[in-house]
């Protein structure tokens, strides 16, 4: 299958795991609330006052002096400083038998249940029934007595925390388990998602040294933790009653530390120095305005709170903009990454504008907004990582294509010196084989230069190696060693055979008939040969095949010589420099070109 395909399907297969990820979050979120229709409620609130008894505020209810609000709509209640009460007036005909009045998105304060006698129960985010155990709300089980349409009363307390919209919801007790049970499981997998992914990111950080991942963990790691704290989570099930009252410093720090953290991930992982500089200065400078912010939240004095309450949220307003279009201009501008960016960034940014403008009194109809913000975290989470896995294998690419262009000759495609000689010294290693060296010249290589051009030099150098290659096996080691000299270490060859192969390519070169001159006269090489000995290395033993290859020249060239033919002094040729061949036209003449 060519490349280009193999790259569709690779992309269509994570398109399809994509939309999968969505359709089941999208399927949970809408499972925790699709539930048989619940008893309708008839809604209204009153604030406190001194002296007030339930029998009371019964009484006021009956003479209209309650403001009416609709319970299928997420209501914001006030609360006065002795606390607000709320009439629930079920409908007829009520629903029979174990009933659980639940309130989502709980309110960060105590809500207390009541009949006409007095108090019977007290609940919050950080108390738990034994018997309900509710999570992701708070729940009151009405008791068996009490009558099916019978007013339910209950009082708000006061709370300097966030005033948050509300909603209320009447049913079964069988129902409050099902959707309880569905809400614990997808939080709690959505939250393991975010934090297993980010413990995966610290670990490559750490192996890989790369800032990107540790930017990306800290960001996915507090996102998790302000929607635990968001949700309950960290109330119930974890128990973690002690933070309930700094519940909100918390929410707006881990909001600070996830915005930064956001902010410094995408400017490495888009490459924003490269595709967007500018709104890369903007977003760091609006990076850093978020931990002044945060800073100062821990004097938690009254100027500093009046300056979060000012600054905070228009700031990550703008930042969020902000990333979007430096995201947008990345990909115009070539940026892969910055696709992953946006696909996981955008819907976890429409939800959180969308919570927020709740959160203000909007979308008052919309009541599963805390779940998908929950399940976008999570499938954000994955998109990123795989973005960040597709970045690292994109780097490793192009990290093996660059040490290849510095190891292969530019030329002809073979190995250069450098590469040829770190290759084989790792085939050297291999004590237990035999190894063989060709050394091979062109004849008359600067003849041809001077009278034919180094254009057709260039040629007759493609076309030696495109013929070198194809006659050598594959596990045979050919490279470039300079201007018109080839070496080929041969495995597992003993001198006899690798006499017959060199014979062979002296042989093949020259039924090429590459001319040399305007007189008729062929191209060819002349080819030393030398076999591994006990205690060898790869400096002698390319030093012995070079000395064969210059008896060859001095003999009348095109032929072959075995080193056990020669009985001269040998020169070395392993220099201690790595630097890359010389290319044609500006090699020195070598010496057996002298020798002519």
């Amino acid at each position: 299958m060519a490349k280009p395909a193999r790259i569709a399907l690779l992309r269509l297969h994570w398109l399809f795991v994509f939309m999968a990820i969505g359709a089941v979050a999208i399927a949970c979120t809408k499972r925790v609330h699709a539930s048989d229709p619940p008893a309708l409620l008839h809604g209204a609130w009153l604030a406190a006052q001194p002296g007030d008894t339930p029998a009371g505020v019964m009484r006021e209810a009956e003479s209209g002096r309650f403001h009416v609000f609709d319970t299928q709509r997420l209501e914001t209640i006030p609360r006065g400083a002795l606390g607000t009460w709320v009439l629930l007036q079920p409908r007829a005909p009520g629903l029979q038998g174990a009933r659980v009045l639940s309130i989502p998105s709980p309110p960060f304060g105590s809500v207390t249940l009541y009949d006409r006698d007095g108090p019977l129960s007290t609940t919050s985010p950080t108390t738990l029934d034994p018997d309900l155990k509710a999570h992701g709300r708070i729940a009151f089980a009405l008791p068996q007595a009490w009558s099916s349409t019978a007013p339910i009363l209950l009082k708000f307390e006061h709370t300097d925390n966030l005033n948050t919209p509300v909603r209320f919801v009447l049913a079964t007790r069988a129902e409050f388990r099902r959707v309880d049970t569905l809400w614990i499981v997808m939080a709690s997998a959505s939250l393991a998602v975010m934090l297993a992914m980010g413990l995966v990111a610290l670990c490559f950080s750490s192996m890989l040294g790369d800032t990107t991942f540790a930017w990306y963990a800290a960001y996915v790691c507090s996102y998790a933790g302000l929607q635990a704290v968001q949700t309950g989570f960290v109330f119930q099930p974890l128990h973690l009653a002690f933070i309930q009252p700094i519940a909100l410093s918390i929410g707006s720090a881990l909001t600070a530390i996830a915005m930064i953290s956001a902010v410094l991930f995408m400017v490495r992982f888009c490459d924003l120095r490269q595709h967007a500089p500018w709104l890369r200065r903007l977003l760091l400078a609006l990076a850093g305005m978020m931990t002044m912010l945060a800073t100062l939240q821990v004097f938690d004095l009254p100027i500093t709170r009046e300056i979060m309450h000012a600054l905070f949220n228009p700031l990550l307003a703008l930042c969020s903009g902000l990333m979007v279009l430096a995201g947008s201009v990345a990909l115009l501008r070539g940026s892969r990454p910055a696709l992953f960016f946006l696909f996981g960034w955008l819907p976890l940014l429409v939800l959180t504008a969308l919570t927020s403008i709740q959160v203000s009194g909007g979308l008052a109809h919309v009541e599963w907004l805390n779940e998908a913000s929950l399940a976008a975290g999570a499938i954000e989470a994955l998109v990123l990582a795989i973005g960040l896995a597709d970045r690292s294998l994109t780097m490793r690419r192009d990290h093996h294509i660059a040490r290849e262009l510095a190891d292969k000759d530019p030329l002809t495609g073979v190995l250069n010196r450098r590469g040829w000689i770190d290759a084989a010294q790792k085939h050297m290693q291999d004590t237990q084989q035999t190894h063989a060296i060709l050394f091979m010249d062109l004849d008359h290589f600067k003849t041809l230069n001077d009278e034919l051009g180094h254009g057709a030099g260039d040629q007759a150098l493609i076309a030696m190696a495109g013929n070198l290659a194809t006659e050598l096996r594959p596990q045979d080691l050919l490279g470039r060693f300079g201007g018109e000299e080839f070496v080929a270490l041969l495995s597992g060859t003993d001198s006899n055979n690798a006499l017959l192969v060199a014979q062979r390519l002296c042989r093949r070169l020259h039924r090429l008939e590459i001319p040399l001159d305007h007189r008729g006269n062929l191209l060819t090489v002349s080819i030393g040969l030398a076999t591994r000995r006990p205690n060898d290395t790869l400096s002698s033993l390319v030093e012995r095949a070079d000395a064969a290859m210059y008896t060859a020249k001095s003999r009348g060239r095109n032929r072959v010589v075995d080193e056990r033919q020669v009985e001269t002094a040998r020169r070395p040729v392993l220099r201690p420099s790595r630097a890359a061949p010389d290319m044609t036209d500006t090699d020195p003449p070598r010496r057996s070109e002298q020798s002519v």
